[in-house]
């Protein structure tokens, strides 16, 4: 196995505001996720396959999943795993305070080198999308949950970003976004900036590393019982990390964040593939490590694909036609802290879609170039390389 893909250091999680922020969102997930605006997937999981014994929390950062399954009485007792030191601090420490039956160890998820006791539950979430070794630690949650007859005795629950890797949204999804964006007031419009490949891997190399594969892979070796696509291809791009409407007071944002969440459903409605996230519960498909050249072949299709990636600077596949365009241009659409079209630019490009503002810009820009090819190139390629990482899912 290669070595393992790790979130740089200092990178930081539990930041900025997200599109779930807003109880709009909140009620209009747990629709999509359980039918009831007023039904938690915590209660939904209790109400429908649980309650359980004994969890496993994945990457379980600062502890507040395992805390809430406790609260809610979905578990009794669960152990948490993650590779930071100071979230497990903080998590433990927060369990301390109220004598929880709460563990946690320090292990990173790709090694899938997991405590072995009898867990009846394993919950994945927003963790599995940073896993590099997807396939290797979706088949060892499925042996955790199986017991020696090889009867299924437990459930894995997954909430988790399933949209493209890496955030390299596809045309019909940041156009939809796009367009939206422009109906919005400039008060509670987003700054829309394309996540660029070189930026996501700097900030955080596993950041939606095999987003795509989170699904397609537990169906080899789950039965998905319930699986539900919440969407986002709209509300995630625009809500969350958008400072000007999280600015607002909430009777302020919230006719903005519900025209918002209109065109989410109705893109989610038109395109169930444009799904940025799922929820699922699923059980092990008994015999599914039966087949055990099928299980090499994955293997080595796994290892491969990360040797070559590691080699290649961190990037995995083809860049998207988003992406393809954006990243040369990134330095000629952007404003002085290297974000691509900024407020201003919007609002003299109103009512243009997204490819129509990279050609008109690009038209206005190459006047310039042949007269200054010496000098902005080097300020491009700066800029490029200090950009912030954009839009996690975190």
């Amino acid at each position: 196995m290669s070595a393992s893909v790790v979130p740089s250091a200092g990178f930081e999680y539990y930041r900025d505001r997200y599109w779930n922020d807003f109880e709009i969102v909140v009620r209009a997930l747990n629709e999509r996720a359980t039918g009831d605006p007023a039904v938690t997937w915590f209660e939904h999981l209790r109400d429908t396959a649980g309650p359980f014994r004994h969890a496993l929390v994945l990457n379980c950062g600062n502890g507040w999943v395992e805390r809430e399954l406790l609260d809610r009485g979905v578990v009794a007792s669960a152990v948490g795993v993650d590779v930071s030191d100071d979230l497990l601090d903080e998590a433990r420490r927060a369990a301390a305070e109220r004598d929880l039956p709460l563990r946690y160890e320090r292990l990173d998820t790709n090694a899938a080198d997991f405590p072995d006791e009898e867990f009846d539950l394993v919950v994945n979430h927003a963790a599995m999308h940073h896993v590099a070794y997807i396939d290797r630690v979706t088949r060892r949650i499925h042996r955790l949950l199986t017991g020696p007859d090889g009867a299924p005795r437990g459930v894995f629950a997954s909430w988790d970003y399933v949209g493209p890797h890496r955030n390299q949204y596809s045309a019909r999804q940041w156009e939809a976004a796009w367009e939206t964006n422009l109906r919005l007031p400039p008060e509670a419009r987003q700054r829309m900036r394309y996540p660029l490949l070189p930026a996501m891997v700097e900030g955080d190399p596993t950041e939606a590393i095999h987003s795509e594969l989170i699904l397609p892979t537990m169906a080899r070796y789950f039965d998905l019982d319930h699986r539900r696509d919440l969407g986002g291809g709209v509300g995630y791009l625009l809500l969350t990390h958008n400072d000007a409407i999280h600015a607002l007071a909430p009777q302020d944002a919230d006719p903005h964040v519900a025209t918002v969440m209109a065109a989410d459903a109705a893109l989610l409605a038109a395109d169930p593939s444009t799904s940025l996230f799922a929820y699922v519960i699923a059980r092990p498909r008994p015999g599914a490590l039966d087949d055990t050249e099928q299980l090499a072949t994955w293997t080595a299709e796994e290892d491969a694909r990360e040797r070559s990636a590691a080699a290649n600077g961190g990037i995995y596949y083809p860049r998207t036609a988003m992406a393809a365009l954006a990243e040369p241009l990134g330095g000629l659409m952007a404003d002085e802290h290297g974000e691509i079209a900024p407020d201003e630019l919007l609002a003299r490009v109103s009512g243009r879609s997204m490819l129509g503002v990279i050609g008109l810009r690009l038209r206005v820009r190459l006047g310039l170039v042949g007269r200054r090819l010496a000098a902005p190139w080097g300020r491009v390629s700066a800029r490029i390389r200090r950009r912030p990482p954009a839009g996690t899912p975190g």
